[in-house]
């Protein structure tokens, strides 16, 4: 799987990122309350003649070794609450493959994290199971259409069969993070916030703000290489980059427009692209160490922000009309069911307490970093009003998408995506031929 951030040097991946994210911040006795009230009233899993009491079961992700020591508390706070057997493992290395490999020799996990790329593997190959009946039961501790509906369509087949075979467990929308302290030291007296609040925030209102943080010396904006910042671009100003599981947006006018926008941009030094910045010099540590102005990342970077001496905040990206909250990508992963567990109704009272309102706000709450995934929560990014307009991480996450089914579908694309971008940038391809070789290689399988 591509890196799309590197936090303080160490590469972090989409999965990696959302696993820190979900429990940051986590207290023992948050996740027992969390887990001892299931949303629609149900109290547990498996053997005992009580729904969603006893039961045993095993399940994994990756994990540094803080976050697996967290999840073993999860795990602790679980089995105190519902008398179930709860064990937890990690997979180190290449988790997807490793997956795979455990459930092809049926000794994988009873429940296990997802990568968004990964799912459609999983699907096709039968090894997880649907969650449709099990959430349509009057104790189920959630309803599939508890969480927001635009970040689940990964989640099912790509084929529209029915079914839905993962759980977003959280989410992470990017946004346009901003330093108000050089942006006021530019001249610019209305930074991207207040723009958005006026209904100017657009490509006029951005391109101004680059220019001017140019003329300081330093630069305004870092444009990362992946499919994610690249197709958040396109949408946020009008185009259409997919229709189903076919990449357009080398057909697509606003697409190419906004394309050939960015490349402008690098060709002007406006914008930076982030392939051609020195070794070990990241985005986040560029924006840390007040030598860029914005950049587009996640509620993730918020713990290390508020250890910094200097004024931040978030915008959504400019769009078109500059009032609108635009659609950009939003990083997820799931809770998976393995459609061999050894106790299925445990597993499935496990998987959905997780990511229910009640399992995600004590995930989330007391300096998390992630945002919830589910309504009813918006007041958990608005803990402390850190940065001031928070509450566009939940406004963002509504409107945005997750990865879009034409890189889904194809476990070769989503894994090699941002190599085969990075490549024909580096090799100075124009926007229209970088496009189109980027739809041919979706569009066919690798």
């Amino acid at each position: 799987m591509p890196t799309n951030e590197k936090p303080f040097g160490r590469p972090i991946t989409r999965r990696g990122f959302l696993a820190s994210a979900a429990l940051a911040g986590v207290g023992a006795s948050a996740l027992l309350t969390a887990c001892a009230g299931g949303s629609a009233g149900g109290s547990g899993g498996g053997t005992s003649s009580t729904p969603g009491k006893g039961g045993s079961l095993t399940w994994a992700s990756w994990a540094n070794p803080g976050e697996a020591e967290r999840f073993r508390q999860i795990s602790k706070d679980y089995e105190a609450a519902h008398g179930s057997k709860v064990t937890f493992q990690v997979v180190v290395g290449d988790y997807g493959a490793k997956l795979l490999t455990q459930l092809a020799g049926n000794s994988g996990p009873d429940v296990f994290y997802v990568q968004d790329s990964g799912m459609q593997r999983l699907i096709q190959s039968k090894n997880v199971a649907d969650f449709t009946e099990f959430t349509s039961k009057p104790d189920s501790p959630l309803r599939l259409d508890d969480l927001y509906p635009n970040l689940m369509e990964w989640c099912k087949p790509a084929d529209g069969s029915p079914g839905t075979y993962g759980l977003v467990v959280d989410c992470n929308p990017i946004v346009f993070w901003f330093n108000k302290d050089m942006a006021a030291a530019a001249g610019i007296t209305q930074n991207p916030a207040q723009l958005q609040e006026s209904g100017t925030w657009n490509r006029d209102a951005l391109d101004d703000f680059l220019t001017k943080i140019k003329a300081t010396g330093k630069r305004g904006m870092v444009l990362e290489g992946g499919f994610g910042p690249m197709f958040s671009w396109m949408t946020a100003f009008g185009g259409k980059v997919v229709d189903g599981d076919k990449a357009i947006f080398n057909e697509d006018a606003k697409s190419m427009e906004t394309l050939e926008w960015l490349w402008e941009g690098m060709a002007n030094r406006n914008i930076t692209y982030g392939g051609s910045l020195p070794k070990g010099q990241g985005i986040d540590a560029l924006f840390y160490g007040q030598q860029l102005a914005s950049c587009q990342m996640g509620r993730w970077i918020l713990p290390n922000l508020k250890k910094l001496k200097f004024g931040y905040d978030i915008a959504p990206f400019a769009s078109a009309d500059g009032k609108t909250v635009p659609p950009v990508i939003v990083y997820t992963a799931a809770m998976g069911v393995n459609a061999k567990a050894k106790d299925p109704e445990a597993a499935m009272y496990f998987a959905t307490r997780f990511v229910n309102k009640d399992g995600q706000k004590a995930r989330l709450s007391g300096g998390g970093n992630a945002v919830p995934a589910t309504a009813g929560l918006e007041d958990v990014v608005l803990e402390n009003k850190l940065p001031e307009h928070c509450a566009w991480f939940t406004d963002v996450a509504k409107n945005g998408y997750a990865i879009p089914p034409a890189i889904a579908s194809k476990a070769e694309v989503g894994a090699n995506l941002g190599t085969e971008m990075d490549k024909s940038i580096k090799a100075g391809d124009s926007a229209k031929v970088w496009a189109d070789k980027i739809c041919k290689f979706i569009n066919n399988g690798s």
